[in-house]
């Protein structure tokens, strides 16, 4: 009699479990989610940014206006939607950033700059000129200096984009 007892035992909790709408929520909280499947990136996306020019910014020098300028230039191209910076070995419109000190007794103050647009097929082929545009950056006009020069790269992007299809 026992033997009959277990089997319809355990029947009667499944059936209790399932019956009872607090018992399945409980039940189901312990189950694992299921995965979300998401694509990696839409395809729309890829390609449209696949069809933005890249741009390169390349800066060496050490004075201190100048690397602002040069850093701020970096961060503007990253984030437009005009442009992509680019690190890799492609074809791209290189931007080269030359600064120096306007005047030594004062550093901090103000530089001198020059902004050449190269274009690159990939990296040590010859590059040839585009445009280049020359001043001198302040601490106060830094930000419209920045702007000026991200105005000339969007306008170079666009005179010499077919180089990119």
């Amino acid at each position: 009699m026992p033997r009959a007892i277990l089997p319809l035992l355990v029947l009667l909790a499944a059936l209790a479990a399932f019956s009872s709408p607090a018992l399945a929520q409980d039940a189901a909280k312990d189950k694992p989610a299921p995965l979300e499947q998401t694509p990696d990136k839409p395809a729309k996306e890829d390609a449209k940014v696949s069809l933005l020019p890249p741009v390169s910014v390349e800066h060496n020098d050490a004075d201190v206006v100048g690397v602002r300028l040069a850093y701020q230039v970096k961060e503007l191209a990253g984030r437009s939607s005009l442009m992509r910076l680019s690190a890799k070995d492609e074809k791209k419109i290189v931007l080269l950033i030359s600064t120096a000190e306007e005047f030594s007794g004062r550093p901090a103050v103000s530089s001198v700059y020059s902004a050449i647009w190269l274009y690159s097929a990939k990296t040590g082929s010859l590059r040839y000129y585009l445009t280049s545009q020359t001043g001198v950056a302040d601490a106060a006009t830094l930000n419209q200096t920045v702007e000026a020069i991200m105005a000339q790269t969007s306008k170079v992007c666009e005179t010499y984009s077919y180089l990119f299809q």
